[in-house]
């Protein structure tokens, strides 16, 4: 997290630009061949005020200035976070934030009294006047839904210490959409299951995420695809339900997940290995000597070389390649609504030598 420059926003806060290398792309964290990430996002709104879809520029801004306050001020557990005015940012900085998977394309169109909170690792993540008026996120590496949960609890009860949430007794936490009431949280995992699409059996081990209550959205969360046999899955309702309960059911069809993609790559490795080794030479191949590079092909390329590298058969890099990779790309862009207000071209042209240079070392092995 290198610091570029610092300023005060309207409301006085301080704000950094920011350069972030989020810690969940090292690719060291639990079942990692399988699971990019954990992240765990508590859903809250500061009582007495109009929640962001019904607040004026005031209203957000005043909420904006109480949070940014409140981190200032913080104890121990929240004094290495930096607030940023994204207003500040650059389009390519914010759209990294997007990337890196710690703020949603809408959060960081720049409006007024919309803030992006983050430590120097990227694991903790706050949204100020996304849907709600705040977004409390921790994204850690690998499968760790409980670690992630125990950390965004410390982060909230630090924050509840100076900002008083919208509650009710009957309910829980009140938020914009009636999918967060209750407790407001929501654990997800992003799974590579490019072995489970290669045999054809992704859409059917789905189905039975979502008969155990856990929603399957695509790489950037709802309305998005599964770009690159990327998937979240995470908890579909928060009411009714303990905390710990949500994480226990997120990291049993997790676990699920994770065995029915290691058994499908098991099969390619007994039955398909050659095809798989030959797919992911002419793969990389093509990226080596592309000059242009559209963003879900090269993701569906970079996805047939990942799960080979998984198997042994593409060797010289570890899980952070390829999870750098996925940041760098400029993916994100698919999630927002102007998805077609943007230089095409000129992205195709940029990201292809981004892969290719990191593509160098790599090499296929058959047996």
């Amino acid at each position: 997290l290198k610091h570029r420059d610092t300023a005060l926003t309207d409301n006085g806060v301080k704000a950094v630009k920011l350069d972030l290398r989020p810690g969940w792309a090292c690719g060291e964290g639990p079942e990692s061949d399988v699971v990019v990430s954990t992240r765990a996002r508590l859903a809250r709104n500061l009582s007495g005020r109009p929640f962001p879809g019904r607040a004026s520029t005031a209203d957000l801004m005043e909420v904006a200035g109480l949070v940014g306050e409140a981190i200032n001020n913080a104890d121990s557990e929240l004094s290495n976070l930096e607030v940023i005015d994204l207003k500040d940012l650059g389009e390519a900085e914010r759209e990294y934030l997007v990337d890196a998977h710690v703020a949603s394309y809408e959060q960081v169109e720049p409006k007024d009294g919309r803030l992006i909170i983050l430590n120097s690792e990227g694991s903790i993540a706050i949204m100020v006047n996304e849907e709600d008026h705040l977004r409390i996120q921790t994204i850690l590496a690998g499968l760790q839904p409980a670690a992630a949960w125990e950390l965004v609890d410390r982060v909230d009860d630090c924050l509840g210490r100076a900002l008083r949430y919208e509650y009710s007794d009957g309910y829980g936490y009140l938020t914009a959409s009636l999918s967060n009431v209750g407790t407001g949280l929501r654990i997800s995992t992003m799974l590579h299951l490019a072995g489970l699409a290669s045999t054809g059996r992704v859409s059917r081990t789905l189905r039975a995420a979502y008969e155990l209550g856990i929603s399957v959205r695509g790489l950037f969360g709802e309305g998005t695809g599964g770009y690159g046999d990327f998937y979240q899955v995470s908890n579909e309702i928060t009411l009714g339900l303990p905390e710990r309960e949500i994480v226990h059911r997120v990291r049993g069809v997790a676990e699920y997940l994770i065995g029915e993609e290691r058994r499908a790559r098991q099969t390619l490795s007994e039955t398909r290995r050659s095809e798989c080794a030959a797919r992911a030479a002419e793969r990389l191949e093509t990226l080596r000597r592309a000059k242009t590079a559209g963003a879900v092909e090269a993701l569906g390329m970079l996805s047939s070389i990942r799960l080979a590298a998984c198997m042994g058969i593409v060797q010289g890099a570890g899980m952070q390649l390829f999870n750098e990779l996925l940041i760098s790309m400029g993916i994100g862009r698919l999630s927002g609504a102007n998805r077609v207000s943007w230089d095409a071209v000129k992205m195709e042209m940029t990201r292809a030598p981004k892969i290719r240079n990191r593509l160098e070392e790599l090499f296929v092995v058959e047996n």
